[in-house]
């Protein structure tokens, strides 16, 4: 079958780039292909395919291009990705459904009566989703993570070999990333814990953004330009390097759709502070200290929980059984097939 992949990336000049550096793009255009599908890539509306069999389209805003070509051509749209019905009203106005011009809200909920299928990337969505607006074939289909490659250390004793102990976060440092991943927070927690944790550090990676010049200044401001170190953008397997060694990966997030990070770090065998909002807990499951993230306190305190107590190898592995179990590549592969045998 002849699929046409798509999300409009018209700003982004070289979106074929973009379709092979982010992770839920890569990872599904893998499985199509897995699959036994041609699967043809699309970047912004214009270049949708004529001849495709199905739409596999990224986003229910960006929906209407593929639901409109897939009607014309009589072929079946699947529509997936983060909806955010209701979160972060408080903190990001303007970001989630309930907080959308009527107009943009009458895009999405188009978009959900005429997709062929709608697959929900969690439970916390689906069920949010479903719960307030009419969906037609909604699906559970939570991501996926690359188990193979994600995985912990050889032992606890090679996961424990950097020179200094240190916590570890990601986030692209726009002003909204920052706000919604609790960065600042992070830091704010780590700054009042240092003086207990004399040798330890702080490692931020992540994409620089209009934010990053204020993180450096909370930074000099708390007297910590010693102590935490901005990474910048790093490869993936320098990623996979940092899970495995660090002594959590901290991220206290307002809001996640999924939080493919926190299940990359938890299927790393690391330790893992984030929060209660979101689908974060039933992807953390029992290997994250879930708190209230706008809490520094509480933060701070399961930062010095997790860094007191030994991670054992075992303890390691059932972290990433965890994942295996419930969010692998082969748990989605199963999914995304189930669903287009019965769209076509």
């Amino acid at each position: 079958m002849r699929i046409c992949f798509f999300a409009n990336m018209g700003r982004h000049a070289n979106w074929r780039e973009m379709f092979d550096k982010v992770e839920f793009y890569r990872v599904d255009i893998r499985l199509l292909r897995e699959l036994g599908h041609e699967v043809v890539l699309a970047g912004h509306p214009a270049s949708l395919d004529r001849r495709a069999d199905l739409y596999y389209c990224w986003w229910w805003g960006h929906a209407p291009f593929a639901l409109a070509l897939g009607a014309l051509r009589r072929k079946p749209v699947l529509v997936t990705g983060a909806f955010d019905y209701a979160t972060c009203r408080e903190e990001i106005p303007g970001m989630c459904y309930l907080d959308r011009p009527r107009w943009q809200q009458e895009v999405l909920k188009a978009s959900l009566r005429h997709a062929s299928a709608n697959l929900f990337i969690s439970a916390y969505e689906h069920d949010e989703v479903t719960s307030h607006l009419r969906v037609n074939n909604p699906v559970l289909a939570p991501l996926a993570v690359d188990t193979g490659f994600y995985r912990p250390a050889l032992s606890a004793s090679d996961a424990a070999t950097a020179e200094e102990p240190y916590f570890f976060s990601v986030s692209w440092t726009s002003t909204t990333n920052v706000i919604r991943k609790g960065v600042r927070q992070t830091i704010e927690a780590f700054a009042s814990i240092a003086h207990e944790l004399p040798g330890a550090r702080l490692k931020l990676a992540g994409k620089p953004g209009d934010h990053h010049p204020k993180l450096q200044e909370l930074v000099g401001n708390l007297g910590l330009q010693n102590r935490v170190d901005f990474l910048g953008m790093i490869s993936d397997e320098e990623k996979r390097d940092h899970y495995q060694r660090c002594l959590a990966y901290v991220q206290p997030t307002l809001y996640e759709g999924f939080g493919l990070a926190i299940a990359e770090a938890i299927a790393c065998g690391s330790r893992v502070v984030t929060s209660d909002r979101g689908a974060v807990p039933e992807v953390a499951g029992d290997f994250g200290t879930c708190i209230p993230p706008k809490d520094v306190q509480a933060i701070a305190a399961a930062m010095l929980q997790t860094a007191s107590i030994p991670y054992s190898t075992q303890e390691r592995e059932c972290a990433h059984e965890w994942i295996v179990n419930n969010y692998s590549v082969d748990q989605r592969l199963k999914r995304l097939q189930k669903i287009l045998d019965a769209l076509t």
